[in-house]
């Protein structure tokens, strides 16, 4: 029971996470959460990040050997830049709705699709011409 009981710790790494668009690691969870509760530790930020992302409540990403999180979880897109890892959100509703419908298996019903785009920043890209 106590595992899903909203704590005042997890809910100061969700409402962080609500606030920013950066889709930060743990650490930095941590960096910035521990600044109005002191006490707390990384593996309680860890285990909390963990929990809020097998609710749904949270979305967590594995990008270069790394989770980066995001409190957004409305139906969105990601874009990856291969070179710096830098992670932004696209949103383009119809482009999931166009993905989910074009599923076609009697064996698999499909109830969300999370689409990641690979490729090269424009910060990237300039410094590469």
């Amino acid at each position: 029971m106590g595992k899903n009981r909203m704590t005042s710790q997890r809910l100061k790494i969700l409402e962080y996470l609500r606030s920013v668009k950066t889709h930060p690691t743990a650490e930095m969870v941590y960096k910035a959460v521990s600044r109005d509760l002191p006490a707390i530790t990384l593996a309680t930020v860890y285990r909390n990040l963990n929990l809020l992302a097998e609710q749904g409540q949270i979305l967590r990403f594995e990008i270069g050997k790394e989770y980066r999180f995001d409190g957004d979880t409305c139906c969105h897109q990601h874009f990856v830049c291969t070179k710096c890892g830098k992670l932004i959100d696209i949103f383009n509703k119809k482009l999931s709705e166009q993905a989910m419908k074009s599923v076609d298996s009697e064996e698999f019903f499909p109830k969300s699709v999370r689409i990641i785009f690979y490729g090269t920043c424009k910060k990237c890209k300039k410094k590469g011409e």
